[in-house]
């Protein structure tokens, strides 16, 4: 280090470099990829954990929406601890119900279209019909398992319908989608689900407030659908298909088209679309101008399709979970860009060679961008695969660019991701030399709830450095002796209505251990392509100085340890009186609700064995 604080511009310089070469190498490996990996199998590694909803939860509600409520507890049992610590709760808010609509507008086609989608195996693009067939399907689940008063309807707007193209030919205004041979309940819903501007509602009524589904939708589009189908619809109204009757629509058109893979790729963007569509207009891919070549019909595809484990409520329902948790589903996109080994002070440079080799190796290829995001980590790349179809690749770049990468407890242990140094395994044996990490001291402390360090640290980036074991807290210096002591998820309370609170507990799985490293760590090693400096600035290490800021604030927030007067003396810590206002007014919040309830820590204690 130049100073106690700063990386040298020697380390700065091999960080960059090192970013720069585990995203190139990335690119190396799409080339040998012609296909996307199974979805299906994305799907369930990414939902396995996520808790479910039920009817009886109790909400609350403001001007931004409805919001399920309730607690995560969390532990830490070391095998041989012999100062147990004590299981304790965060609060969780997840937001189950919208006040509008998304909006949803269509691109402008271009020449580079074509070669927009180049991983899936049919040549006609049918993701914007599967989108629009996705988000009524996920808020037809979402009215079975809502508290309140819910409705779904057919509003009176339809796509056209129509036994041929006899009448309509010239009009470049039609998009024709082939049906075939359906029933008039099927053939109705195909007509509220591809007609303009909004064809179906789905609505909560809640303490005497109106709110839409996540997934409601309103379609401005430039265009009108005409489906061909051989059946007379009746005069008489239908009911809105329920949410098994919708899946198995679906099933049938994508065993017509063969485009089962497009359909879950589909499902990937609804699901971002509670997240996303908040902000502006999201701009959904230009259809296919016709739809109509029918790939098969055979029965024993639309049966294998309906045995298919990911249209099943069950598994359906944890992926309601995952799309409300609007804060989660974000952290889980970010979380391609944190590595566990690069600490606080040096978060800029491997940023700065991250998003250059982003930019040297996909240019202005959007879906180049997003498939190296998806390389980098196979537990989230079902979601960067909606991120390219919504096309919002770059603008979740350029967060990444101002160093905007936030994390979520919850999220992460549902997923199996690892988006904090938090989330890392104590070192065994903790103390080396007399002395122990600030990393450990952090992990421990927070293990502990210990006073005033009871929030989860807002900076996920590993702390520097080391502190002799005489000069740790006490509730570090009692665990010297401890072994695999880690931050596990044991369950969540949900809040109810008639009061009472109901504990679901973790499944047994894989992902209830974190990985110690992102699911893909490349070896910089083998790389022979040359390094662009182009993204290297040694003077704006802004990034790194809030990280390192932010980190060490959380550890001494109760004053700096002996030997540390260089770190605190250090022009990075010149913080402001409103800066300790922030950090205090965030303690006070986080710390409500954080007690348990005795079963709940009986059955947590009970399981710790």
């Amino acid at each position: 280090m130049d100073d106690a604080v700063r990386i040298s511009a020697e380390t700065f310089r091999s960080i960059y470099e090192m970013g720069f070469k585990t995203w190139t190498q990335l690119d190396a490996n799409i080339k040998d990829k012609s296909m996307l990996p199974p979805l299906s199998q994305a799907i369930g590694e990414i939902c396995h954990q996520h808790p479910v909803l039920t009817p009886n939860l109790r909400l609350k509600t403001d001007q931004m929406g409805a919001f399920a409520t309730g607690g995560c507890i969390w532990s830490s049992h070391g095998p041989k601890c012999t100062h147990a610590i004590s299981p304790f709760r965060l609060p969780v808010r997840i937001k189950v119900a919208a006040k509008k609509p998304v909006s949803l507008s269509i691109s402008e086609p271009t020449e580079s279209q074509k070669t927009a989608f180049p991983c899936f195996i049919r040549d006609q693009d049918y993701i914007y019909v599967l989108m629009l067939a996705w988000a009524y399907i996920l808020s037809a689940r979402w009215i079975d398992i809502m508290p309140g008063t819910c409705s779904l309807t057919y509003t009176d707007r339809q796509a056209i319908s129509q036994q041929d193209t006899t009448g309509c030919q010239g009009n470049e205004n039609l998009i024709s989608v082939q049906l075939g041979h359906v029933s008039p309940q099927e053939a109705r819903w195909w007509a509220a689900i591809l007609a303009p501007g909004q064809g179906w509602q789905a609505n909560l009524e809640y303490e005497q407030q109106a709110f839409v589904s996540p997934w409601s939708i309103h379609v401005q589009q430039n265009f009108e659908f005409l489906l061909l189908h051989n059946t007379d619809l009746a005069t008489s109204p239908y009911p809105a298909a329920t949410f098994s009757d919708a899946v198995h629509y679906l099933n049938r058109f994508c065993a017509r088209h063969g485009v089962s893979d497009q359909s879950q790729a589909a499902l990937a963007s609804v699901l971002l679309l509670p997240s996303m569509g908040t902000l502006k207009s999201l701009r959904l891919p230009t259809p296919s101008s016709q739809m109509s070549a029918p790939h098969t019909t055979a029965n024993s595809v639309v049966e294998d399709l309906d045995n298919d484990w990911i249209y099943r409520s069950c598994y359906i329902d944890k992926l309601l979970t995952l799309s409300c948790n609007t804060r989660g589903m974000r952290t889980l996109l970010f979380s391609v860009f944190y590595e566990p080994s690069i600490e606080c002070n040096a978060v800029t440079p491997w940023l700065q060679g991250t998003l250059a080799a982003i930019k040297h190796v996909a240019g202005n290829n959007s879906y180049l961008a997003g498939r190296l995001c998806m390389e980098r980590s196979t537990r989230v790349a079902f979601l960067w695969l909606g991120c390219i179809i919504l096309n919002i690749q770059s603008e979740l770049l350029r967060e990444v660019h101002f160093g905007q990468i936030p994390i979520d407890l919850p999220s992460a242990s549902w997923s199996g991701t690892t988006q904090s140094f938090i989330q890392q395994r104590v070192s065994n044996p903790l103390v080396i030399d007399g002395f122990i990490s600030r990393a450990d001291e952090c992990r421990l402390l927070f293990l502990s709830q210990s006073e005033r360090r009871s929030r989860l640290p807002v900076c996920q980036w590993t702390p520097f450095g080391k502190t002799p074991v005489g000069d740790v807290d006490l509730e570090v210096r009692v665990h010297q002796q401890c072994e695999d002591h880690w931050l596990q998820y044991e369950g969540i309370e949900w809040e109810y209505e008639d009061g009472h609170v109901e504990f679901l507990p973790s499944q047994t799985g894989d992902s209830q251990t974190i990985p110690s490293k992102p699911p893909i760590h490349l070896s910089t090693q083998e790389l022979t392509t040359d390094i662009s400096y182009e993204g290297l600035e040694r003077d704006r290490e802004a990034i790194s100085e809030n990280a390192t800021r932010n980190i060490f604030g959380w550890l001494r927030v109760d004053g700096y340890a002996q030997g540390e007067q260089d770190i605190w003396k250090h022009e990075w810590f010149d913080m402001s009186d409103s800066d300790d206002d922030d950090i205090k007014e965030e303690e006070t919040i986080s710390d409500t609700s954080a007690q348990l309830s005795p079963r709940v820590e009986s059955w947590v204690l009970n399981h710790s064995h």
